[in-house]
């Protein structure tokens, strides 16, 4: 029977690190070689709380930034990447900022494209994205606390900061994989249930937007990283960028820089998923009811007519009517609207019978609500204000002779409201 093969397990050796002491007899291809094997050395032997150590470090040493060392600090710990953690140690250590020869050698060979830069600019172009946004933080701080001893009350922090707080939370297995994929602990991300950790830990809207746009960075080098642009008409200092990117990406392989893209995406596709779904279970805003007297305060129309002797019944009483009778002093024309959405019981069902928007009556039936030009005008709304149910109005207007004409829904002030049927 065949023995069961024991799988091998890499032995850490941290005193393996890379040094940087016989710079001016080192052959440019060693640098290159030696360079390539200190990202990985770093890679493996190292994590993310030891790459932000090293960028603070590195930060405390420079005469530029050390004064901005609280700020930078600040950044979420996501930017403190291996890529510029290990450039910042390799610098601590000796290497030396750009190497002339190394940089002869290397535009020498096929396929390159630019000229290498000093590994300053691209240290400098992530510490001052990183700067940005610390001293935005550091103001928030600073705020906050002269609000706390202004008004002596204990320090509490704001909603951006706690959804920032929570956010960060919410990434640490994410970030944990990354590390794993560097160390290589694992070869891929297929085993990280993204949508799952979310949901696990709460994530809502404004968390999912946080996450999102803190990697939304990270694709575009990904992207950019496996489609090099063209570079025939970028200025000097984006094609130096093209070039430190590249050169700080290559302890990777494009296999595996395809993989940390697709994993990026996911973490977008994933935040995508927790806003929809957001946006889905959240319950419908509750339209606060408004009062009959509110609906009609803007309501313009004929309070009296005394060429006519009538006047109108309160305005609030159309509102919730099946029937709303009127009269328009200026055409003579006495007409009915009737309700599209009636309410047979009279029980004031929310949605049923006539109501009013601007100037217009809503939920009126077009085809039954007509009027009829009066002949004799003041003696028959004399005998209008008699009938006192709708049946009765309704047999009285049948018997007028003019030619009926269907109404608009449109309020003026000619209209003298009559009266309304429930």
């Amino acid at each position: 029977m065949a023995k069961k093969k024991v799988a091998t397990r890499r032995v850490s050796n941290k005193s393996a690190e890379p040094k940087w002491d016989d710079m001016d007899t080192i052959t440019p291809e060693e640098f290159g070689r030696r360079k390539h094997r200190a990202f990985e050395f770093y890679r493996l032997e190292y994590k993310s709380t030891d790459y932000k150590k090293w960028v603070l470090e590195y930060v405390s040493q420079n005469d530029k930034w050390k004064k901005h060392k609280k700020a930078i600090a600040k950044s979420a710990d996501a930017r403190f990447n291996g890529t510029l953690g290990s450039v910042c140690r390799m610098r601590l250590k000796g290497m030396p900022d750009l190497h002339e020869p190394y940089k002869k050698h290397w535009e020498g060979l096929a396929g390159t494209m630019g000229e290498l830069k000093p590994v300053s600019e691209f240290i400098d172009k992530e510490l001052q994205i990183m700067l940005d946004r610390g001293e935005q933080l550091v103001e928030e701080e600073v705020e906050q606390k002269k609000e706390e001893e202004k008004e002596g009350t204990k320090y509490v922090p704001t909603i951006q900061e706690r959804i920032r707080h929570a956010s960060s939370a919410m990434c640490e297995e994410i970030e944990g994989a990354f590390d794993d994929f560097l160390e290589g602990k694992i070869t891929d991300f297929k085993g990280i249930k993204l949508a799952n950790i979310f949901r696990d830990r709460g994530c809502k809207q404004p968390h999912a937007r946080l996450i999102k746009s803190w990697y939304e960075p990270y694709i575009e080098e990904y992207n950019e990283l496996l489609n090099p642009p063209d570079t025939s008409k970028m200025t000097d200092l984006e094609k130096d960028y093209v070039v430190q990117l590249k050169e700080g990406y290559s302890h990777y392989t494009k296999p595996q820089i395809k993989k940390l893209y697709e994993f990026a995406l996911s973490i977008q596709g994933a935040c995508d998923a927790m806003i929809t779904e957001a946006k889905a279970s959240r319950k419908p805003r509750k339209v606060s009811k408004k009062a009959p007297e509110q609906i009609v305060a803007k309501l313009k129309y004929k309070l009296s007519d005394d060429k006519y002797n009538v006047a109108s019944i309160e305005a609030h009483k159309l509102v919730g009517a099946n029937c709303l009778v009127v009269f328009n002093s200026k055409n003579r024309k006495l007409g009915i609207y009737y309700t599209s959405v009636e309410d047979p019981q009279g029980a004031g069902r929310e949605g049923s019978g006539l109501t009013i928007k601007g100037q217009t009556l809503q939920r009126f039936d077009e085809n039954k609500s007509v009027w009829y030009t009066l002949r004799k005008p003041i003696d028959q709304l004399q005998e209008v204000k008699n009938l006192n149910t709708r049946k009765k109005f309704e047999n009285w207007i049948e018997k007028l002779t003019t030619t009926p004409t269907k109404m608009n829904g449109r309020l003026n002030l000619e209209t003298v409201l009559i009266g309304v049927y429930k």
